[in-house]
């Protein structure tokens, strides 16, 4: 770490501000930090906006919106006097993306949010004045993550994970039959097939986690993720052979 970056992480997101801002700006500029400044997901953004200031134009934020979120991480656009940005936020650091208006380019953060690519981003996200306010935590619902899996709620669970129910029957996915009904085999063999059920449960329709899905219990021995989907084989079947 070099001395200045050291030199920056002793300042508050407050004394960034007042490095950066005018005057006449200050005080709804600090009025912003007040309101998002202790929030887990919008302080990092805040705090590496003011640290950095992209293209170097010291303007202020004067808004912060949602743009997706998934498996615990929020794409985030940030606004200013003149420009947008968009960043990623999780546990407590935040990574610049560039200029909202250009799209994200990084291919492993469209894969995470379900986008193609930027040009798909761009025409499903749409203006930044139609996306939803980033919430202020004491107005949002209770976060809460997900025992395995850890996404947080309303999130689609990592592909896999054992808490996830199933969309036909609303049992357990990683324990009823209904992988080896739809894909019509008694045994998950092959990474086509884990594909392909994926394809499936897309188009019927995930259920997102909720609270209530958590066991009261540990969730122990189960392994999340792509591999954890190939469940040996249907419980129900005759090994005669």
């Amino acid at each position: 770490m070099s001395g200045l970056q050291r030199e920056l992480d002793r300042l508050t997101i407050e004394e960034l501000v007042r490095y950066v801002v005018t005057d006449e700006e200050l005080p709804a500029a600090l009025a912003l930090v007040q309101r998002f400044g202790d929030q887990h997901l919008a302080a990092p953004v805040l705090r590496s906006y003011y640290e950095v200031v992209p293209e170097g134009r010291e303007e202020m934020v004067v808004d912060l919106r949602l743009v997706a979120r998934q498996a615990g991480i929020a794409l985030i656009a940030l606004a200013t006097t003149g420009h947008r940005y968009l960043y990623l936020s999780s546990a407590g650091e935040a990574l610049f993306l560039g200029n909202y208006d250009r799209g994200v380019e990084d291919e492993a953060v469209l894969e995470l949010f379900g986008y193609r690519n930027r040009e798909e981003f761009l025409a499903q996200v749409g203006p930044f004045s139609e996306l939803p306010p980033l919430p202020v935590e004491d107005d949002a619902p209770e976060l809460v993550t997900c025992a395995a899996c850890g996404v947080l709620s309303g999130e689609l669970h990592i592909f896999g994970c054992p808490v996830e129910l199933c969309p036909w029957c609303e049992g357990q996915l990683s324990r009823c039959n209904c992988r080896f009904d739809q894909l019509g085999v008694d045994r998950v063999e092959s990474e086509e097939q884990l594909e392909h059920f994926a394809e499936m449960l897309e188009a019927k329709g995930r259920i997102a986690f909720e609270k209530e899905q958590n066991p009261s219990y540990p969730v122990a021995g189960e392994d999340v993720g792509p591999a954890a989907a190939d469940a040996a084989e249907r419980p129900d079947r005759d090994d005669d052979d």
